[in-house]
């Protein structure tokens, strides 16, 4: 079913189909900014993380046998009663081979200015279809997959027959997600509001341990400025609008891109969230073994970090993010801070002091 705040089509779908991947994207932003309403858009990073999936059924000439490879073996499990060793035992001498795709995930993105959050993200997926292997080990002497992984393609054990990969046909994109970030963040927000308003209004029974007195409290009462908890990825924009970042005229949605997810529990509440992946393509080390460093040399670390990201502040938001910079160097120079150590504008101060009191993260 389609989200509020999912833009894809069937025609964007086609016309991203069917542009030719060409080196920087360049075919791909033209297409955009001349054939579809997202003009202007820009290319922000990749994703080169995701395995390679099953395709096609090829025979050795490497003619066409199924175009699916899933349905295929479905297929064959269905006639051979759920047997892997009875579908081995058929076609383990045939020569079939299996293609897989190679993906790429490239995030884009169609800056409408403004809000910090006013922008659609647009994924799309370059695939690049090889072969390499035969679908099925000539004998069993090292065993054979279970139904799962045949099923997901995992039949490339020591003595199934290779060669080198050789890519069939040129890569292709095909379209993923597309969503416009201020619906995402204004369908979440209220969701996460009536979730936690839901949840505010649970009553627990509270027993005091020395007089063995009870009470009947709401998880509102037990909780301190319960009303006033903020959803994080809202707050990941206000922080950036409010921080030297914001102030400078950086773009959020050019330095980080957004890994959304949304879900119902089977209570029916709804949770959406998202998790930034930085956009930046220097080698950037994690901040190690500081626990030594004085708060001045550490400081001076995460203003290094700042210059080779290009932006100020920079390395609040990492430490967000928590894999390069961790909450407890953060703390320490809001400590620096505030003992008059360091020197912190003062809406930076007040978005790290903002944070130490009620603390977030991805």
């Amino acid at each position: 079913m389609r989200k509020e705040y999912e833009l894809q089509t069937d025609v964007l779908a086609t016309i991203v189909a069917a542009t030719p991947v060409t080196k920087g994207h360049s075919d791909l932003m033209n297409t955009l900014d001349t054939r579809t309403e997202y003009r202007g858009a820009r290319y922000v990073m990749t994703r080169d993380v995701y395995g390679e999936q099953p395709a096609r059924i090829v025979d050795a000439e490497e003619r066409e046998i199924a175009v699916d490879y899933r349905t295929w073996i479905d297929a064959q499990l269905e006639v051979h009663g759920g047997s892997v060793r009875a579908v081995w035992e058929v076609h383990r001498n045939a020569g079939l081979r299996v293609t897989e795709r190679r993906p790429l995930l490239h995030y884009f993105v169609c800056d409408r200015g403004g809000a910090q959050e006013n922008f659609v993200q647009l994924e799309v997926w370059e695939e690049q279809e090889f072969v390499e292997r035969e679908l099925f080990p000539r004998d069993d002497s090292w065993g054979l997959p279970d139904v799962d992984e045949l099923r997901r393609g995992s039949t490339g054990m020591a003595l199934v027959e290779r060669s080198e990969p050789r890519n069939l046909g040129a890569p292709q994109y095909r379209l993923g997600h597309v969503i416009d970030m201020q619906q995402f963040i204004a369908t979440g927000n209220t969701a996460y509001l009536a979730r936690r308003h839901a949840e505010g209004g649970q009553r627990w029974v509270e027993t005091d341990r020395a007089t063995g007195a009870q009470r009947v409290v709401s998880a509102r009462e037990l909780v301190p400025g319960y009303d006033q908890v903020q959803w994080e990825c809202r707050r990941f924009f206000e922080d950036w609008t409010a921080s030297s970042a914001g102030r400078a005229g950086q773009r959020a949605c050019l330095r980080w891109t957004f890994n959304t997810s949304d879900y119902l529990d089977p209570k029916g509440a709804r949770y959406m969230s998202f998790v930034p992946q930085w956009a930046h393509t220097r080698k950037i080390a994690e901040l190690k073994n500081t626990g030594n460093l004085d708060v001045y040399s550490l400081y001076g670390k995460l203003t290094q970090l700042d210059e080779r990201i290009g932006m100020p502040f920079a390395w609040y938001f990492y430490g967000l993010h928590g894999n390069l910079v961790k909450s407890g160097q953060m703390e320490r120079v809001l400590s620096a801070a505030e003992d008059g150590l360091i020197v912190l504008p003062e809406h930076d101060y007040q978005v790290l002091r903002r944070w130490h009191d009620a603390p977030y993260g991805f």
